[in-house]
Parts: C-alpha cells; structure tokens; sequence
C-alpha cells in the first residue's frame, strides 16, 4: 500500500514507538553544531522570513517536546509528526535546538495559505520521538474558519483497511499459534479464536520472502471484490486490516512474531505486508457549499464502498472512493458529497464533506467530516 505526501506513522514520545515499530533515530546528541544567528543548532533551518505571509512560526525553546506542541497547536498529541514533517530539514527528531523556528501551519512556498498575518508564537521543541523514512507533510488550509484538526484517529488508519488491486501478492501468511490448546479447534478449517496483545504466532515465510526480524508487519485479511455502484466495473478487492506484528526472529522459510495489535479476530492464513505510512492527516474542513453554490467543476467520483452499512452514512463514518493519488487526490483533501436532483433542472443536494486518509492509484479511504444530509454507497463527490 503506499500513501504520498503525509507524515510519518504516529508514534509516541520518549522513544516509545506504537505498534512496535522499531526505532531507526540515535538517541545520542549529534556533535557537529554551529552558531546559526544567535544560538547553537546541529541544522541548517530555512530563514523564517522565506515562510508564506501567513505561515504560523514556533521558536524552540528548552523543554519543549512536539508531543505537547502537537497538543497545543493541533488538539491532539498524536499529530506530532506533522510538526517533525512541516520542518524536513530536521534529520533527527530526537533533538531540536532552541532558537530554531518550526513552521507550525502553512508552506514556505504557498503565498495564499491564509489571509491572516503572520503569527509568531513563544515556545519551542526538544523531542525524544524516532520515526523511518520522512514523506512530505500534508496539512489542508483550505478556506475555513475552522482551526486545523484531525480528519480521523488511529484506528481509522489500521484497523480497517483499503481498496487495492483484486490479486495483491502477499507470499507471508499466519500458519499456526504458540497456545495449541486454546486456539485449536478440532475440525474446524477456518481455525481462530480471540488472539491478544503478546501472543505469540508462527508465520509460513521468511528471510527468503522478506521478512526482517525486529520489523512489525500488517496482518491482512483480503476480502470481497468491489464492484462499482453505478458502473458496474470491478474496481478491486477490500483489504481487511485485523492487526499487527512485530517478528521475533526468522530463518529462510519460517518466522515467529509476537502480535502487537488486535483489531478483529486473527485467523490461520491471516497475511503479512510491511507497515505502511499511515499518519493521521489534518486539515481545515470547509464551509460545506450551499445550495447557491455552483459545482466547483473538478474530477467527480463516487463513494463505492463503506466500513458497515452502505446507507445512512454519516460522521465518522469509513468510506472508499473511486478516486487516488493518480487522481490529483492526497491525504488532507476534502471532497463534497452531493446528490443530483431527480427531477431535472433542480439544484443537486449537497450532503456533506469526506476527508481523504490514504490513498491509492485510483481509490482512496475517507471519513465523513461533515454532513447536511446522510449519504449512502453510490453519492457522488466532487473535488474542491
């Protein structure tokens, strides 16, 4: 699965990653600082005065963590990535000097992010979080009133799943638990039972198919195919995500991994794929259009598939669209709902506002934001 242009996966401060994923930052300070204006940092931060009009600023100062500045500034301490991913010139977010300046809000190339001035504010950051691999920040400011906040929460992202291609080769799969006597079941093919946190798995596939002792994986359940709503064209399979684990050792051909995540019940055949980048986006959601509005005109697309029930969907519902990455679509987007008129010549009905969490070539998971009116599994969405 792969997602573009967003944060790093959440993970906890003081070196405490979730979902086991393992830490790829040194914990010791780095030892080649200079003199930048008038304090001491191991970086070369942007002059602040490159940011956008607009762009909201956060001076470092000693004892600062993001983990709260996360809080402050976003409502949610997990968001902390989005800070680390808005300043990519940091290379270790273990350390952060004061006397830098974090861009909290906006892009250092985006003129018309807001129409306020711009804001400085007092503070700083010195972190003790690790993460791999940096993908570009994504945070929306489209037109709103309304403070940045997150489009959904962690369970949102890994313990649901997304639309992919019918065939996805997954070669590491679940074949058997520790605890024989509890999770056996005689006579029974689809064997499971209600596999925890800590328990220990045996897993068919190894260093020869890829596995890497210390990492944590995905566990995926494949599931139906889609079809379109209205097209009728099969637009892929739904991808179940029902946990993860964190592989304990591994030779050629065989693994052993201790679960890590529970989010259904994890059967014998249960997949392996590596841990994707799944941050939580945020965004402003947007005035949602009114009735005089006129279409905005973008790519259209459907909702072709929800978490649940397909009709009656409203806030904090899971959704699937028929629209990706290779669609101009990004995590941080939010899209219109709406619903042409059945009689002819009338205005469409605007039912609500989907927020875009990850993303596909040409399907994508989104969470209802916002509704006027409740929607169902075949509403069309619009681009703003």
């Amino acid at each position: 699965m792969s997602v573009r242009r967003v944060a790093p996966v959440l993970l906890l401060v003081a070196a405490l990653p979730l979902f086991g994923a393992k830490a790829k930052h040194s914990s010791r300070p780095p030892t080649d600082l200079h003199r930048v204006g008038d304090h001491w940092t191991a970086y070369n931060p942007p002059d602040p005065t490159t940011y956008a009009p607009a762009a909201k600023t956060y001076v470092v100062k000693s004892g600062d963590t993001l983990w709260a500045l996360a809080k402050q500034f976003y409502g949610n301490a997990y968001l902390w990535p989005q800070l680390w991913e808005s300043n990519t010139w940091i290379t270790d977010a273990h350390w952060i000097y004061p006397g830098d300046t974090l861009l909290v809000e906006g892009e250092a190339s985006n003129k018309t992010a807001d129409t306020q001035s711009t804001t400085t504010l007092s503070g700083g950051t010195t972190g003790d979080q690790s993460n791999s691999n940096k993908p570009l920040p994504t945070v929306n400011v489209a037109t709103s009133s309304a403070p940045p906040t997150a489009l959904g929460a962690e369970a949102d992202l890994y313990c649901w799943g997304y639309l992919g291609s019918a065939n996805e080769p997954m070669p590491n799969e679940i074949e058997g638990f520790e605890d024989v006597e509890m999770l056996y079941q005689q006579g029974v093919v689809e064997q499971s039972m209600s596999v925890r946190d800590g328990d220990i798995v045996f897993i068919k596939g190894g260093s020869a198919t890829g596995l890497v002792a210390g990492e944590t994986y995905l566990l995926v359940r494949p599931g139906d195919l889609v079809t379109h709503p209205v097209k009728n064209t099969t637009l892929g399979r739904h991808y179940d995500f029902v946990g993860q684990v964190r592989v304990l050792c591994t030779d050629a051909n065989r693994a052993t991994a201790i679960v890590t995540q529970a989010c259904q019940e994890i059967y014998i055949g249960t997949r392996l794929k590596p841990l994707p980048q799944l941050p939580i986006p945020i965004a402003r959601v947007p005035d949602l259009p009114t009735v005089c509005d006129s279409p905005s005109r973008q790519r259209n697309g459907y909702i072709v598939n929800s978490k649940g029930w397909e009709d009656g969907l409203g806030v904090s519902d899971l959704v699937e669209i028929d629209l990706g990455r290779d669609d101009s679509v990004q995590p941080g987007d939010v899209l219109t709902v709406y619903r042409d008129s059945p009689v002819a010549g009338q205005p469409r009905q605007v039912l609500g506002e989907i927020g875009v969490l990850t993303t596909e070539g040409h399907t994508a998971t989104a969470r209802v934001v916002a509704m006027r009116l409740t929607m169902t599994v075949g509403d069309k969405i619009e681009m703003r």
